[in-house]
């Protein structure tokens, strides 16, 4: 049989061009609790600063003392009369506000994408090279969000939250532990946010308990729930060893973490999420502006990108934390 003359492989790619994905970035999380803040609780902020004003009278605690029941509910300026004669004089009331609000600083998100103009010319047919860039660099902005949504020294979710609501445990989250967390935000509370190996711990303590965990669909996600309340995951929720340092990976039975349930809304005085009046940004870049800066002499365009965040607790009862180990 004579050879067949072929084209070989080797030489038919010269003419083929292979398929080119965008570039895939695996420190990309869902950042499902900046979701749920974008759809329930996004507050505009003028000037800046935010001044969470609060009213200074007593209320009655979650955890009050048992004994006889108030007929009259504790008050400092607000004086209601109730079951009273026909003439009596009603007393006058006002609500005291807190002489020394907190405020609440915008903290800018920013970074200087550089690129040289014949890049994006040359280079773009199957991906704009600059779309690409300000894509991945808005990505690292938006982790960073999240980031200080938890943890910032100020404002941040972990650092915010009341003494008396802050609990402890030596186990790990349990249904008894999140059913104690909600007899303290007992006030329509939102959602739990976790790491996701405690989501795992819990679940497991479930399975051996013959608990059946219900699950819900949120954002195209599916999550299980505890007492009707997803359940949302953030690695932002960071593993550490109990003395500040964080682990890269889980030390079983030796690794602390947090786990929060919020409120969320100004309706509900729960949690906010707060970013700077008139930077919506766009649909491809939500809450984040970008500026051409201009191009310099050695042909390099420079873009500022800028993202304002902070988050505030608008009452204590809207927060609470507890310290676990998994």
């Amino acid at each position: 049989m004579s050879e067949q003359k072929l084209l070989p492989k080797s030489n038919a790619v010269v003419l083929s061009s292979s398929h080119k994905s965008r570039p895939y970035w695996e420190g990309r999380s869902p950042r499902w609790i900046c979701q749920m803040m974008v759809q329930r609780a996004c507050v505009p902020v003028t000037g800046g600063i935010y001044r969470l004003n609060k009213v200074a009278e007593p209320f009655i605690p979650v955890q009050a003392s048992t004994g006889s029941p108030l007929i009259n509910l504790p008050s400092q300026n607000l004086h209601i009369m109730h079951s009273h004669n026909e003439g009596s004089t009603l007393d006058s009331s006002y609500a005291a506000y807190d002489e020394a609000p907190r405020e609440i600083h915008l903290q800018p998100i920013q970074t200087v994408v550089k690129m040289h103009t014949r890049i994006p010319a040359l280079y773009s047919t199957h991906h704009n090279q600059l779309e690409m860039q300000l894509s991945l660099s808005a990505e690292w902005m938006y982790e960073s969000k999240e980031n200080l949504i938890f943890n910032h020294p100020d404002w941040g979710l972990v650092n915010n939250v009341a003494p008396r609501l802050q609990l402890k445990s030596e186990g790990g989250p349990t249904p008894d532990l999140l059913d104690d967390m909600l007899s303290r935000i007992w006030k329509m509370p939102d959602v739990f946010v976790m790491h996701p190996e405690a989501i795992a711990v819990f679940a497991q303590d479930c399975n051996k308990k013959g608990i059946t965990l219900e699950t819900m669909e949120f954002n195209g996600g599916h999550f299980i729930c505890w007492r009707g309340l997803p359940i949302l995951p953030s690695n932002k929720l960071y593993l550490t060893d109990g003395k500040g340092k964080v682990l890269e990976d889980r030390k079983v039975g030796a690794s602390k973490t947090s786990i929060l349930l919020l409120r969320m809304g100004e309706d509900k005085q729960g949690v906010i999420s707060l970013y700077a009046a008139g930077t919506e940004g766009s649909p491809r870049f939500p809450f984040i502006t970008v500026d051409f800066m201009g191009i310099s002499d050695e042909s390099v365009a420079s873009y500022l990108m800028t993202m304002y965040a902070a988050v505030a607790v608008l009452t204590a009862g809207a927060l609470c934390k507890a310290e676990v180990t998994i």
